[in-house]
């Protein structure tokens, strides 16, 4: 099957239907961690100018690595085999380099998956930690070792990750994340227009580009996923 990546006057009646927003939820996990540089400012040398460079940079390697792999996928590999198959990119493989092939794909794949872990382990309990410094019912988990670790909070995720895992399907977990993981976005863009609204006094060292326009866009969207 042909093919093509030109837009279509048939695309709009895709892009505004219920599974286009659902497959988003998976296509949002590829992108996640472009924000994460933002949760460890605080141990960032000169975040003004660091954090804008990391968030560019990283979204916009991301997003051409993206766009390059979904392009290969679909020129090497029919349609009817990808949809509703939740390995891909194994499959892929197997398509192009045979069964052996089809294991190295999956091999790499495992080991982006640990790499993307161990940042997760260091970046996700900071978001608790800072939440403990701001909330005092929290404070429990704004303790940290000698060396800056926060203990609590990292043993907090452990439980949390082991709870979802062993009580539901990995895919069910996945949604659950997703959901949770864009209801956090949404509220926190939904936030810069509130405080520009209400407090407009405040310092802000970082430029939102094309505001209130790309803020809005966002909002919309993120609202069709959730």
């Amino acid at each position: 099957m042909a093919i093509s990546f030109a837009p279509s006057a048939s695309d709009l009646g895709y892009v505004t239907a219920a599974p286009f927003a659902i497959s988003l939820v998976f296509v949002m996990y590829s992108y996640s961690g472009w924000n994460a540089a933002s949760y460890i400012v605080g141990e960032v040398r000169d975040p003004a100018r660091s954090l804008p460079r990391a968030l560019i940079l990283g979204t916009g390697f991301v997003m051409l690595l993206y766009v390059a792999v979904t392009a290969v996928f679909l020129y090497t590999t029919p349609l009817a085999t990808l949809s509703g198959q939740p390995e891909v990119a194994h499959l892929v493989g197997v398509s192009i380099f045979g069964e052996a092939g089809g294991r190295v794909v999956g091999g790499l794949i495992c080991l982006g998956l640990v790499s993307s872990i161990s940042a997760m382990t260091w970046i996700g309990p900071r978001v608790t930690m800072t939440m403990g410094e701001d909330i005092p019912m929290l404070r429990v988990f704004a303790r940290t070792s000698k060396s800056g670790v926060p203990i609590a909070a990292i043993l907090f995720q452990l439980a949390a990750v082991n709870v979802m895992l062993l009580s539901q399907s990995f895919e069910a977990v996945l949604d659950f994340i997703q959901f949770s993981l864009t209801a956090c976005s949404f509220l926190a863009v939904l936030g810069v227009i509130w405080l520009r609204l209400t407090r407009p006094d405040l310092p802000r060292p970082y430029r939102a580009w094309g505001y209130p326009v790309t803020p809005v866009i966002f909002l919309a969207v993120t609202g069709f996923m959730m």
